[in-house]
């Protein structure tokens, strides 16, 4: 049976992979100053981000690479192993993608079964697996808005049947209004099974679209079994079971079955691909005290183009990765060899973190996994794509400021000398790996040079790092480093955001913020925004909602859907597992 696209990267990982047994670590520079220098800085990414290491996708053999090149490094510097079991090295379980075994479809009129060809159809990589069958009926867009706004299912019974839907909305609906949240193929998987589906099959016109099966992020499935058709096939479907394929022309919205006994049945059988990763971690005694600075930073890449990646070429390429992080990853080895050679009065960790570009998933794992506890972390610090700093600009960006009262003086004060044109930024949490720290109530100080047209793309190269700019970065980090570890202590704030930093896609808000780590069937959360209805509500980090009003939820696409479903001025009881008991939280919706 032929594989699907989401796999197809990985199958040319594979092959090449075997060429790759023979790729060393490269040799240790000689000769190595401690000092930070754009000449090793270079030296770490061009190996880093070469070929020979595919993109470090996560779970490859090219990131383990990587890791051991690190953990070396660590070692030659002098630092103590700071992972399990006195290792450099912490384990953890990630899921990489989805796999496809099994997918059939076929009609069954007059005792006899019509396959449909292979081509035609596809299942979501966030189908659940089995075996249905059952009436087709089709559901014009599939959407239920709320107030009455969109009903395409009215009263019609759908229950153990297989429903068919066009994709996407009608096109005069308003494009700020609930309907384009309520028709992505997640909540119309979410409104068939709410209505009893046995299955559901979302038509597209495109090709492509149909063969397409990419990974969502999100380990939890819909419940039903989900897939995508042809038109075509469709056509062929509807005029079987005498409905009529001309239901299928934009503005008709539902259209009952006629009497004729024809059943669709499938068998669809996705699984959760699971890979082992390692964080990287190193540490350093302190002079006088025992208590940590954490300096990290992420050196996964998207291998050949996992999601994410922005590239839209035919053929898979690498995607690099130097900006995005090797070039992070080699200014905290450079911190790393510069503090081993210059301790502190406080001690030090040095992580490098796998699983980033998955969800912030390796500093997830550490923090609800730490290595030392977490009330020993006083600050941390978070190198992410710092290779790219603009001549013409100096711009750098420094996130986290209101994290702690202090850090606004010594991050100024500091930059004295380079002369940065500083972009400060309150908040602590964020799309990196310092986010994950923030959450636990330590503060944090996120380093950045930019996004550019390189981003997530096979062109980010190490030919394109500007390497006297990122040696001026490395060094004004270690300098707030060092300034930071003259403080006698370094208060936390939880920064209350402003309304232009909240999300703007719902009518309502409610200030949850996301666990994109956890695999549990629920939307778990790291937390709740200060004076935010889920703060004032009772809501906590750990929380897993399973419910938010009528809507059951799944995964965070299912919370999204629910959102949507309401308006400001509701309040809303809310069902989060906390532990092993289910509590029920009543939700002031407010006006985003």
């Amino acid at each position: 049976m032929k594989r699907i696209v989401w796999i197809l990267p990985f199958l040319l990982l594979s092959v090449s992979l075997h060429a790759q047994k023979a790729v060393k670590l490269p040799a240790v520079p000689s000769p190595s100053s401690p000092d930070i220098t754009a000449k090793e800085l270079k030296t770490h990414i061009t190996w880093l981000a070469s070929d020979a290491l595919e993109g470090r996708g996560t779970g490859t053999p090219s990131i383990d690479l990587a890791a051991d090149y690190i953990a070396r490094e660590f070692k030659r510097y002098g630092l103590k192993p700071a992972g399990d079991n006195g290792s450099y090295f912490q384990t953890f379980e990630v899921i990489t993608g989805v796999e496809l075994t099994k997918h059939t479809l076929s009609l069954r009129l007059d005792g006899g079964e019509v396959p449909v060809e292979e081509g035609q159809f596809m299942p979501y990589t966030f189908s659940a697996s089995g075996e249905f069958q059952g009436r087709p009926v089709f559901v014009g867009y599939g959407i239920t808005a709320p107030s009455g706004e969109r009903d395409d299912y009215g009263r019609q019974d759908v229950t153990g049947r297989v429903v068919l839907v066009r994709a996407g909305y009608p096109e005069d609906a308003d494009p700020h209004g609930s309907l384009p949240m309520l028709a992505s193929a997640r909540a119309k998987a979410l409104t068939a099974r709410e209505h009893g589906a046995a299955a559901l099959l979302i038509i597209h016109d495109d090709d492509r679209e149909v063969h397409e099966f990419r990974y969502d992020r999100s380990p939890s499935d819909a419940g039903i079994p989900v897939g995508k058709i042809h038109i075509e096939a469709a056509r062929r479907i509807l005029d079987a079971a005498g409905i009529g394929s001309q239901v299928l022309e934009p503005g008709t919205i539902i259209m009952p079955q006629d009497d004729v006994q024809l059943e669709v049945a499938g068998n669809f059988a996705v699984s959760l691909v699971r890979k082992n990763t390692r964080n990287v971690l190193a540490s350093l005694d302190g002079t006088e005290y025992s208590d940590y600075f954490v300096v990290g930073a992420h050196y996964d890449h998207l291998g050949w183009g996992q999601e994410g990646s922005l590239y839209r070429g035919e053929e898979p390429m690498i995607h690099n990765g130097a900006d995005d992080n090797a070039s992070g990853t080699a200014g905290m080895l450079e911190l790393a060899q510069w503090y081993a050679a210059h301790p502190q009065r406080h001690a030090m960790l040095f992580m490098a973190f796998s699983g980033e570009e998955m969800g912030l998933l390796g500093s997830g794992h550490w923090v609800d996994n730490p290595t030392v506890p977490l009330a020993k972390i006083r600050a941390m610090y978070n190198l992410d794509m710092i290779g790219r700093l603009i001549d013409s600009t100096r711009q750098l960006n420094v996130q986290g400021i209101a994290t702690s009262p202090i850090w606004k003086a010594i991050v100024e004060k500091e930059n004295d000398t380079e002369k940065f044109n500083l972009a400060l930024i309150d908040d602590g949490q964020g799309s990196s790996d310092h986010s994950s720290f923030y959450t636990k109530g330590i503060p944090v100080l996120f380093f950045f040079t930019g996004l550019h047209t390189d981003y997530h793309r096979p062109s980010d190269d190490a030919d394109k790092i500007d390497y006297a700019g990122e040696e001026k970065v490395t060094r004004y980090v270690a300098e707030i480093i060092s300034d930071a570890d003259a403080a006698d202590e370094i208060p936390f704030t939880k920064v209350v955001k402003n309304e232009e930093q909240q999300v703007a896609r719902f009518n309502v808000y409610v200030g949850t913020i996301p666990d994109y780590s956890a695999n549990e069937h629920g939307f778990r959360i790291n937390g709740t925004s200060p004076g935010s209805p889920a703060d004032k509500a009772g809501l906590k980090e750990g929380d897993i909602i399973t419910r938010f009003g009528d809507t059951e939820v799944r995964n965070i696409y299912d919370y999204m859907t629910a959102l949507s479903r309401h308006k400001p001025g509701e309040e809303v009881p809310v069902v989060v597992l906390r532990g092993e008991d289910h509590v029920t939280l009543n939700v002031a919706l407010v006006s985003k």
